[in-house]
């Protein structure tokens, strides 16, 4: 079984947001743009920007991710170690401020 085909199944398996979040609006980004994005926040951050996207716009990000941090995106969102909540607004202030600046 090649590495990419274990993403694919643990990501399967990885719960994933039903109701539209805070962070919905990164649907409609570009998984280039959206891996420039989120690459340098933390494991926790990256998990709950995949959780709110969806399997098929998160696979293509993941795969951008180097070993030891696509292991640990997973386990956080496998375990369900996502951001709290109440966070969320904070996160998509901050991400689209981040995207302002890049245009």
């Amino acid at each position: 079984m090649k590495k990419n085909d274990i993403w694919r199944i643990a990501l399967l398996n990885a719960p994933f947001a039903q109701e539209t979040t805070p962070l919905s609006f990164l649907k409609d980004l570009e998984s280039d743009f959206l891996y420039n994005l989120i690459k340098d926040e933390p494991p926790a951050v990256i998990a709950q920007v995949l959780h709110s996207i969806g399997y098929e716009k998160s696979l293509p990000v993941l795969e951008k991710f180097r070993f030891p941090l696509q292991k640990e995106v997973l386990r956080a969102m496998y375990l369900g170690d996502l951001v709290d909540p109440g966070i969320l607004g904070v996160i998509a202030n901050a991400l689209k401020r981040k995207i302002e600046k890049k245009g």
